[in-house]
């Protein structure tokens, strides 16, 4: 059967809270000592959170609830209309709402609790939605996204950092599901900005049986308390796991997926890096730049058989084979018709006008290219392009698949083998001092380096930035 989303759904993140799973959380969070006089549920829907509260925390006086969508609250008001508790619900936008003031007005121990919206303001930004905070660089971005506001964020993750610095820095618990990815971005965030964060947990659940939802999420939970704040997390691989399976935390500002194995390896960080991993070409337009051989013909991506001049063509090795190992030969080319970033593209004209031609004949294509880096350049032109795309011999890792496997990449035919935008490598002028390089980046001691610092739910897991952390051999 088909699922399609509702409208309400995508734009305000509704995914309701299974009661097992509201249970199940407030019995983890009883069993690790939270005894709460009051919860708060900020996005309380149809209130299941809060109806596990009453029935899990007998020690509980109060329930609060804010919710924008008014028949979530009547639906709220009558699942409560039985419990021991006082009740104070309330039909409210949480971008309007004086968090700050109602958070400090409640008695005794305050378990801040819920589930808010799994959306991004860029999915209701397409959508035309309201329902988004007011426009600010909260994230710190850099640059254009600074100016604008227009960096892409979960929506959840602003509300969660909003309630984190309203909360009382004393006696106060929050815990949230969300995604993953979010309660990293929120804790890393809230320890840059000094939020007195005593304790955190993450404690990972299977959104595909609780939500039907196939991304990675969690449970955040926070202790405040300004008198000891800690920049650490513990990580569980269930809600009623024992064991910790990993600690976050921060490292030169930087967050760690791994802060105990950083602790061993700490001795392979370069602190100031002087190594350089290279992405491979950016050309945008696979169907014409890339070409495949078929027999004795070359293909392109419209399937036009080409004949062209071998000057600009070289043997091009795609991050999947590199991933899989499949590095010693490959079918595929890459027209490459510059040697540097800005090159000149008009000599091709007369050393391979075969080139040139075919290039004239999708020079529509290639000019359609979207990203803004192309504008004012030469026709034709292609970005990852250096002196060091040119080495005959390559180490190279693709940046798409979990798996931190180095592969040689030999020449091909005596022609350097190119690698695509999604791959990183070093470049080297021997074949000695590729494997050697290569044997040491797939030693165990690196790889547990490396993993330390890898968030392998990720789009892109591994970055350029990531693999010049490691210190070079002196």
């Amino acid at each position: 059967m088909i699922r399609v989303k509702s409208r309400q759904k995508t734009e305000y993140g509704d995914f309701q809270t299974p009661m097992p799973l509201a249970e199940a959380v407030c019995r983890m969070l009883r069993a690790d000592g939270v005894r709460p006089d009051c919860v708060l549920e900020p996005t309380c829907g149809q209130g299941t959170f809060l109806a596990a509260a009453a029935n899990i925390f007998s020690d509980c006086k109060r329930l609060v609830g804010r919710e924008w969508n008014r028949a979530y609250v009547a639906e709220t008001r009558r699942r409560l209309s039985g419990t021991h508790c006082q009740v104070d619900l309330a039909q409210a936008d949480f971008f309007q709402q004086d968090w700050s003031s109602l958070l400090k007005r409640q008695p005794g121990h305050l378990l801040v609790l819920g589930n808010p919206p799994w959306v991004t303001n860029s999915a209701l930004g397409t959508l035309g939605s309201g329902n988004l905070p007011a426009k600010s660089n909260f994230q710190h971005e850099r640059g254009l996204s600074a100016k604008t506001g227009k960096a892409n964020f979960d929506i959840s993750q602003w509300m969660i950092l909003r309630l984190l610095e309203t909360m009382p820095q004393q006696d106060c618990t929050l815990a949230m599901l969300c995604k993953t990815t979010v309660a990293r971005k929120v804790l890393e965030q809230a320890w840059k900005s000094g939020l007195p964060i005593a304790d955190s947990r993450i404690y990972k659940i299977d959104s595909r049986e609780h939500f039907d939802a196939s991304v990675d999420a969690c449970l955040l939970v926070c202790q405040m308390q300004a008198a000891a704040p800690t920049t650490t997390c513990d990580v569980y691989e269930q809600l009623d796991a024992d064991l910790i399976s990993s600690v976050l935390g921060m490292h030169s500002g930087n967050l760690v997926a791994d802060h105990r194995a950083l602790a061993r390896q700490k001795h392979l960080l370069d602190t100031q890096p002087t190594t350089r991993w290279r992405s491979g070409v950016k050309h945008d337009c696979r169907a014409v730049m890339q070409l495949e051989r078929q027999g004795w013909c070359l293909v392109n991506g419209l399937g036009e058989r080409v004949e062209l001049e071998p000057d600009y063509l070289y043997p091009m090795m795609p991050a999947g084979a590199v991933y899989r190992g499949e590095v010693k030969q490959t079918d595929k080319f890459l027209i490459v018709p510059q040697k540097r970033t800005g090159e000149d593209t008009a000599p091709i004209e007369s050393a391979a006008p075969r080139t040139w031609a075919y290039l004239q004949r999708h020079a529509t294509r290639l000019a359609d290219r979207k990203s803004s880096i192309y504008r004012g350049r030469p026709p034709f032109s292609i970005f990852g392009i250096g002196e060091y795309s040119f080495a005959k011999w390559k180490v190279a890792i693709s940046a798409l698949h979990k798996q931190l496997s180095f592969r040689v990449i030999p020449p091909q035919d005596g022609r350097p083998v190119m690698l695509d935008d999604t791959t990183y490598f070093l470049s080297f002028r021997t074949k000695k001092d590729a494997v050697a390089t290569a044997n040491r980046l797939n030693s165990p001691e690196v790889q547990e380096f490396y993993r330390a610092w890898i968030f392998w739910d990720a789009k892109r897991p591994i970055t350029s930035e990531i693999l010049q952390r490691l210190k070079a051999v002196d």
